[in-house]
């Protein structure tokens, strides 16, 4: 599309809109793409776009992702453009390009690394197509605006466009199917130790080959539908995989990756199998993109995951906890529920993940507490178990259900009255599980936690 008189208009609103935000100190919001997309409804398909564009979407692990790559090409002084600080729909990546265009709306930079929502696809792509196109993961996630996995592939499948290079997750039976004819590049972990044990998650995406019907065989199943599989009536199942971690050490915390180039050695950023995917993806990209072992290892090495998602504190001899433990997402939740158990360190669950925002605007859908796993927290290490908000003894009943005894579920409807519930003595960890809309009120608690951890060592003493 060309530049029309509306588009300069709305260019030149949304840039003073974001001086005046930039005055105000309000720097990470999506209002200068809004009114830029109010004021010119197409204003995505005349803005011209880097020369070269990377999407990443995904149910799960998108954000670390594009953070972990954002970190990796500053550190080796790439230069780029992302919507790290804003959303991840039409206005946020809106706001990306107009806070790096000139005066006219051309780019500064070459190239642009923009997290998207795979729900927003049509209004994304109808107007900017990637080059490169990133899928971490594809699964059942809020219902009530995603329906379910099929629909968001099909959107996928429907919008994004013919010569984009995919880069997918070749354990996940949805993603990896993406746009069949594209040209494509996979990563997969291969079986670990780990997976012998692995549990079933209640639900799966994909139970049979979407070709001829057949039950799907599983060379291994790793959790959900993330795993290696063949249908064993035609050709359908799992792909060669081109970047493959194939060892993990989580006590050197290092992996070895199985590349094109040969065999490749990095630091180990996490240890539930999420972190790994979340580097694997990165590390993936970067590849594709021309960085080298040498630059991605480097980098790694000075790199953390970001505290939003998992931030630990020591309170005296007591550990708090902040995780990210997506409301409505089954799934997600279900990755954090497990992995506090393979910890098997004495703890209290708080869970905080409901979903703030829907509360706000509509009445939040229940249905994703029964194909949550809360089976998993149904283990000796999980002490207690706090359940918070306005739907607690909702997730009260599922916790029941999943065999946790009564006498170990205590309910607080106000997140003001949660930490007077955590019993010090019976536990050396606590996990707040929070949703993206409840951070604020996981910090506050997770501050009232220490304070009290502190004063009650001091009065022991």
């Amino acid at each position: 599309m060309k530049k029309s008189l509306r588009f300069y208009f709305a260019l030149f609103f949304a840039k003073c809109t974001a001086r005046i935000l930039k005055l105000i100190g309000r720097k990470g919001t999506s209002m200068p793409g809004s009114w830029a997309i109010i004021l010119c409804p197409d204003f995505l398909g005349r803005i011209p776009r880097p020369k070269t564009v990377v999407m990443v979407a995904g149910t799960n692990g998108k954000t670390t992702v594009c953070n972990l790559t954002e970190d990796i090409l500053t550190d080796n002084h790439v230069e780029y453009v992302c919507n790290r600080f804003g959303a991840n729909v039409n206005t946020g990546i809106a706001s990306a390009l107009i806070a790096d265009s000139t005066f006219f709306g051309n780019p500064k930079h070459d190239l642009a690394v923009f997290e998207f929502d795979e729900r927003s696809a049509e209004k994304i792509l109808s107007y900017i197509q990637p080059d490169y196109f990133v899928c971490t993961n594809l699964c059942r996630d809020a219902l009530d605006r995603n329906a379910n996995v099929e629909f968001i592939a099909d959107l996928l499948n429907k919008n994004l466009n013919d010569s984009a290079t995919l880069i997918l997750n070749g354990d996940d039976l949805i993603t990896s199917h993406l746009k069949p004819q594209n040209p494509r590049v996979y990563f997969g972990i291969d079986k670990l130790p780990r997976d012998d044990a692995a549990r079933p998650n209640l639900v799966r995406d994909i139970t049979a080959c979407p070709q001829c019907g057949a039950p799907l065989s599983y060379r291994f199943l790793r959790y959900n539908h993330i795993g290696r599989a063949h249908c064993p009536n035609c050709d359908y199942g799992s792909p060669n995989i081109d970047y493959e971690a194939k060892t993990v050490d989580q006590t050197a915390m290092r992996f070895t990756l199985l590349a094109p180039q040969g065999e490749e050695t990095y630091r180990l950023l996490g240890k539930n199998i999420t972190d790994l995917y979340n580097e694997l993806t990165a590390v993936t990209l970067l590849k594709t993109l021309g960085l080298s072992q040498k630059q991605i290892a480097s980098s790694l090495e000075k790199t953390e995951l970001t505290r939003t998602r998992y931030d630990i504190q020591s309170a005296s001899d007591k550990e708090i906890v902040l995780c990210l433990a997506k409301g409505q997402s089954p799934i997600a939740s279900s990755r954090v529920f497990e992995f506090i158990a393979e910890q098997n360190i004495p703890c209290a669950v708080v869970l905080m993940n409901y979903d703030r925002h829907d509360a706000a605007h509509s009445s939040e859908n229940t249905a994703w507490l029964y194909e949550a796993d809360y089976e998993f927290l149904n283990t000796d290490c999980v002490r207690e178990l706090i359940t918070v908000g306005s739907r607690c003894y909702d997730y009260q009943v599922r916790a029941l259900l999943a065999g946790i005894p009564q006498e170990d579920i205590r309910c607080a409807e106000k997140p003001e009255n949660t930490a007077a519930l955590v019993n010090f003595k019976n536990v050396k960890r606590v996990y707040i599980l929070h949703a993206v809309f409840t951070r604020a009120a996981a910090e506050q608690l997770r501050d009232c936690l220490i304070e009290r951890a502190k004063k009650e060592t001091a009065n022991e003493n």
